[in-house]
């Protein structure tokens, strides 16, 4: 943990940010946390579409956004850290700068390495980024079995080495993004004093352990037992399903103001401008099909081969499918499309008969 002095101050408590923090400057209190304490549950929500590696793409993002809202930021997939001054530029291709973004995207970082994580940083701050993301999170095996992700959390120690290395090497506001243990929930409670120590942003807490993947439910007392101890900011992250979900774990959470949304908003797009309390359009699945259109063509431009869109558009119905009537059918007759006019006739059929149920 860093030492309390003048550039390297504890950050023990919402109120500082994190340019406070580097200059060690302890006066300028930071408007947000003020704003969480006091206000309680008549905020408006702020709302961010969660990361899903090899989904929410730039291509994918750009197009949901041109046709769907409600959304204030996105985050994107995360990069890995690379330890060489000489990364080139297709290392960051998802999150060049581009004009048809039309939310903000924050960047993240997977790493367990703090110079690298430090260089990659570096290099995403000279795109024009503000913040980076560090991924605590991820459960998958060929990523957690070498302590990235969500299998360095039972390693608290090592979190901290690695946040001493980075939070003096990054002149950037940093988030995490963690579960709540990678085999235990008390990991997490164990990782916080760590966690407290430290300038970051924010911490994005999925509600759920590394060994289950994303299945099961999630844990909402753990999530209450981490957030109590939280001397950050808190993003609530898990099986945000519709507007009664949201506001059931808006009422249950009153602090938390932050919510990320990840696969539901893929499987209902209008999740997000429906938590706002705008109503589904007249005609959601003629919205769905021009974003589907949209998507397709993009992938078309940008893809090699037939079989790579293929298999990409098939990903997008995966979680498109429950949303109409017959999923189950919808979802055998898209898979079995082995080329792309196959696919085609099949996805017309789906829009022209099938009913939206989100």
């Amino acid at each position: 943990m860093l030492p309390a002095t003048p550039g390297y101050m504890k950050f023990s408590t919402w109120g500082f940010s994190r340019q406070d923090w580097i200059s060690g400057d302890s006066r300028k209190p930071c408007s947000s946390a003020i704003i969480l304490r006091k206000r309680g549950p008549m905020r408006l929500p702020i709302l961010y579409l969660a990361p899903m590696h090899g989904v929410t793409n730039r291509v994918y993002r750009n197009a949901f956004f041109r046709h769907f809202g409600g959304f204030d930021a996105a985050m994107a997939p995360f990069i890995p850290s690379a330890n060489s001054s000489d990364m080139k530029a297709t290392h960051f291709k998802d999150i060049l700068a581009d004009s048809g973004a039309r939310v903000p995207v924050i960047p993240q970082v997977m790493s367990n390495d703090a110079a690298g994580f430090v260089m990659t940083a570096r290099k995403v701050s000279a795109l024009g980024y503000s913040e980076v993301n560090w991924n605590l999170g991820c459960p998958y095996p060929m990523i957690a079995n070498k302590q990235r992700g969500a299998g360095l959390l039972p390693y608290p120690e090592k979190i901290d080495r690695f946040l001493e290395k980075v939070c003096s090497g990054v002149d950037m506001a940093i988030s995490v993004k963690l579960r709540l243990g990678m085999y235990d929930q008390k990991e997490i409670l164990d990782l916080m004093p760590i966690l407290n120590g430290y300038p970051l942003l924010k911490l994005i807490i999925h509600a759920r352990i590394g060994t289950q993947m994303y299945g099961g439910d999630v844990d909402l007392e753990g999530f209450q037992a981490a957030l109590s101890l939280s001397a950050h900011p808190v993003v609530y992250n898990g099986d945000i399903k519709d507007t009664a979900t949201f506001e059931a774990l808006r009422l249950r959470f009153p602090l938390v103001n932050e919510w990320m949304i990840g696969r539901w908003a893929l499987s209902n797009p209008f999740i997000a401008s429906t938590i706002r309390g705008a109503a589904l359009p007249d005609d959601p699945v003629g919205v769905i099909h021009q974003f589907h259109d949209d998507l397709y063509a993009c992938y078309r431009r940008v893809l090699y081969g037939p079989r790579h869109v293929l298999d990409k558009m098939k990903e997008i119905w995966s979680y498109l499918a429950p949303s109409f009537s017959g999923s189950g059918t919808v979802l055998k007759s898209i898979g079995q499309a082995r080329t792309l006019e196959a696919f085609e006739r099949t996805a017309c059929v789906v829009f022209e008969e099938g009913q939206w149920l989100s």
